[in-house]
């Protein structure tokens, strides 16, 4: 019987592990979190300091309960969930649920090989509780928005939810959407001369003075098209200049899903699935890093793979450093190959994704590429051309990093005050471009530059806002909804704080000093409770405002009262209540010309059956499940039967709640 229990947060993981280990090791899996806070309560006390209550996710009581009975006959058992925030909560989170007396140890490696694993049992300790109090820290604040929030967006747009990340995201794919909907082109001449010199060398250059945003007239461009004509055109500035090219950073979550859109055209939902593949094969360390650090032994042995595969001049005199991002957690490397001397992966999408990473981790380590920029601009009276080019001397690093284009495009050499001849010159009728729309790829990257969340939640906002209806996805571009829209407008209006993008990048500094242990975790709930207490006070003057109707409730005009109807919203849609509700429970519905349309009431149909509780007389009604019998005094009666007559007994079942 082994000796010490594993327990790790994928079962794909549990072979690779199970062999890295021997026979006195068994290895088991969570299959992901195994708690969280309720999900159809708040779950949190705030007059308690925000104390938590924690229950057993639907479905993992099974899990929970196999791993609790191999625990008991364990000498050991080691918490070998994934490093980042996430993996140690869920480690904290099962270990309150082992044994009184069980003798836990929190272990943590960065790639699933042999050698990482052994180090990280020999190395094992307790689990990070400053860590913990971040996760717990950032899953309040997360709920407290949810649920406190949510309600009055519902209320005053229709949108189903607000969320601390998910509103940041949307509020600058929001902003985008609106600058392009306003945007009004301006047409514009634009004018392209081919020029040849004495040596019979061709250029082709661009006017650039005037702007061409001056050249708004097909007149002004035929000017300027007959005096290139009768010229003369000669070189006014000439540079030529040799530039060295450092190579890009290994990769990180956010810059992997980027290229991974760039050159292979998947969204980062593929991305990061085809990466946790990759991780839980043993072929790249852990993909959800914000840090572009690499150990000093593995790149001490790629640099003797970049010597043996491309030779002493692709190799720099030393390593190459990476500057430090704001915040990132510098105990993850940057997403690597496990063994670099390893050229592919299992075919499909993990040999695509496996050979981009490692060719960006070997090209983050090799010699700088050299280039010849040339740069040349021809007068023509106060006219003036411009053109440039370059060519590739030494490609250094791009021998590795071989996506993209290495095309050269070199102009030749030429001398000030040279005359070269006009061999055509075109002109063509142009319009302003609005703003590009943000695809997935490049929403992360906003978000990154933001300080909007974090590597493991990108890919999920996206799919949040999206599931919420707010976004929509069309050939690449995201495109914002009117609801989405309109949430994000309400949101603003509110003052909430989790759209201010300085706030929540501020907040995402916070969540990082409470598990660094340099910012107290009550101290974080308070500051935020306090100021969301705030804003839902204005939200719901907001709300009364932004929705407020001219037309005036006529129950309470009838009583005279002054009262106005305003729009409000449910999950059957936009309807007209009063604004002295609950005092008055006037609604209407919403006719095509926007005016109030009272309901109809609905008939009342009794039927001939006795209810079977109190024996009174029973009515049809209609539910989402079908039409049934209820008694004629409900709410004071809850007697039921369906279309048949047979008595409709409600469920009793009790679920046993367990308190972590």
């Amino acid at each position: 019987m082994a000796k010490y229990l594993v327990i790790v947060e994928s079962p794909n993981k549990i072979h690779t592990v199970k062999s890295c280990l021997g026979k006195d090791y068994e290895v088991d899996a969570t299959v992901g979190h195994i708690a969280d806070l309720p999900p159809k309560k708040i779950g949190i006390d705030v007059k308690k300091q925000f104390a938590p209550t924690y229950e057993v996710l639907p479905g993992k009581k099974s899990i929970v309960d196999k791993l609790v009975k191999k625990a008991k006959k364990a000498q050991v058992v080691f918490l070998a969930t994934d490093l980042d925030r996430e993996g140690t909560a869920i480690a904290w989170h099962l270990s309150r649920y082992l044994p009184k007396g069980t003798n836990i140890k929190r272990i943590v490696y960065n790639e699933v090989t042999k050698k990482a694993i052994l180090k990280a049992i020999e190395e094992a300790g307790d689990i990070d509780i400053d860590m913990v109090a971040a996760y717990e820290t950032r899953r309040i604040l997360d709920r407290l928005v949810g649920f406190k929030c949510s309600f009055p967006v519902k209320q005053a747009t229709g949108g189903p939810s607000a969320g601390r990340v998910q509103s940041a995201t949307l509020r600058f794919l929001a902003e985008r959407e609106k600058e392009i909907k306003a945007f009004i082109p301006i047409t514009y001449w634009d004018i392209t001369a081919e020029l040849i010199t004495e040596k019979f060398e061709k250029i082709v250059a661009k006017l650039i003075k005037p702007d061409k945003l001056k050249v708004n007239s097909k007149k002004k461009a035929e000017e300027i098209c007959e005096t290139l004509r009768k010229g003369p055109i000669e070189v006014s500035k000439y540079e030529r200049t040799e530039s060295e090219v450092k190579p890009y950073a290994p990769f990180v979550t956010s810059t992997l899903q980027q290229a991974a859109s760039t050159f292979l055209g998947w969204n980062p939902k593929r991305a990061m699935k085809t990466a946790q593949q990759l991780f839980e094969g043993t072929y790249i360390t852990y993909h959800r890093t914000d840090s572009t650090h690499l150990s000093a032994d593995f790149v001490s042995a790629m640099r003797s793979e970049i010597q043996s595969e491309y030779g002493e001049k692709y190799l720099p005199s030393s390593q190459w450093h990476y500057g430090k991002k704001k915040n990132a957690q510098e105990a993850h490397e940057a997403i690597r190959p496990t063994d670099i001397t390893r050229k592919c992966a299992p075919s499909g999408d993990q040999n695509k994704l496996y050979q981009m990473i490692r060719k960006r981790t070997m090209a983050s380590q090799m010699s700088k590429a050299k280039f010849l920029r040339s740069k040349a601009e021809f007068s023509c009276k106060s006219y003036v051309l411009s053109v440039s080019g370059s060519k590739c001397l030494f490609d250094g690093w791009r021998k590795c990093w071989n996506y993209g284009s290495l095309d050269d495009s070199e102009v030749p050499e030429l001398k000030k005050g040279q005359k070269v001849n006009l061999v055509d010159v075109t002109m063509k009728e142009e319009q302003t471009k609005p703003p590009s729309r943000f695809t997935e790829a490049s929403t992360i990257k906003q978000m990154e530059k933001l300080g909007i969340g974090r590597p493991a939640t990108y890919a999920a906002t996206i799919d949040t806002l999206k599931n919420r209806k707010y976004i929509e996805t069309k050939k690449k571009s995201i495109e914002v909804t009117d609801l989405g829209v309109r949430v994000m407008e309400f949101l603003v209006a509110a003052g909430f704080c989790f759209v201010d993008l300085c706030f929540t990048a501020h907040m995402e500094e916070e969540l990082d000093k409470v598990a660094s242990s340099d910012r107290d975790k009550l101290c974080v709930l308070t500051e935020f409770y306090d100021r969301i207490k705030q804003d839902l006070k204005n939200a719901k003057k907001v709300k009364e405002d932004h929705n407020k109707t001219d037309f005036p409730c006529p129950d309470c005009k009838k009583k005279g009262n002054d009262a106005h109807l305003v729009k409000r919203f449910s999950k059957f849609g936009p309807f007209l209540s009063c604004s002295n509700y609950p005092e008055c429970k006037f609604s209407a519905n919403i006719g095509e010309d926007g005016k109030p349309v009272v309901k109809e009431k609905k008939k009342i149909v009794y039927t001939d059956k006795k209810c079977p509780k109190c024996k009174g007389k029973m009515v049809l009604r209609e539910s989402k499940y079908g039409k049934f019998m209820g008694c004629a005094a409900y709410p004071k009666c809850t007697g039921m039967r369906d279309e048949a007559g047979e008595e409709i007994k409600k469920s009793k079942k009790k679920y046993k709640k367990k308190d972590a």
